[in-house]
């Protein structure tokens, strides 16, 4: 081989290697942006997938994904229900191939959970179904027996990050 076609050929291999990695990259890299709704309609499509939600963090020890509060979308109980629990990483075995990210948003929901507040936020991480409810039983669409304390919750989302973090005074009684 002449020296001209082995850097010919190698400069080829680079550009290539390059392309695919880029293109992996783009579609490996995104979160799939859903809503509430599309987890509960269709779970396994998600499963074991980065995603990114907008929700209500209800609940201060085992904080669960509601519906946003406060921006309502449209209602969609008829399609499937399932109670989501949020885990941090650490929490989580076998550990995932990512940490959180402690940035500003998530000083400001830490803060937030020492306070009576309603809080909502646009949550990364990776989404792990077992169950759906629909028409009044359980289906199976993933592994496991559930998470969270008595395997409460038949979903979960394994925090990466979180972003636009909204907070609401609540009032006590």
């Amino acid at each position: 081989m002449s020296a001209c076609n082995f850097w010919g050929a190698l400069c080829v291999a680079v550009l290539l290697s390059g392309l695919l990695a880029g293109a992996q990259s783009q579609n490996g890299g995104a979160p799939l942006k859903v809503t509430m709704c599309d987890l509960y309609r269709d779970p396994q499509k998600y499963a074991r997938k980065m995603i990114e939600v907008r929700a209500t963090i209800a609940g201060y020890r085992d904080p669960k994904l509601e519906q946003p509060a406060f921006a309502p979308q449209e209602p969609c109980a008829a399609s499937g229900y399932m109670t989501i629990g949020l885990e941090l990483p650490q929490n989580v075995k076998p550990k995932p191939e990512f940490d959180l990210i402690r940035d500003e948003s998530f000083q400001k929901y830490a803060e937030a959970l020492q306070k009576p507040m309603r809080i909502e936020a646009t949550l990364e991480g990776r989404f792990d179904p077992t169950f759906v409810w629909r028409n009044h039983k359980r289906e199976r669409v993933g592994e496991g027996e559930g998470y969270g304390k008595k395997h409460s919750e038949v979903g979960r989302l394994v925090l990466y990050k979180m972003s636009d973090v909204e907070t609401k005074y609540i009032p006590r009684k």
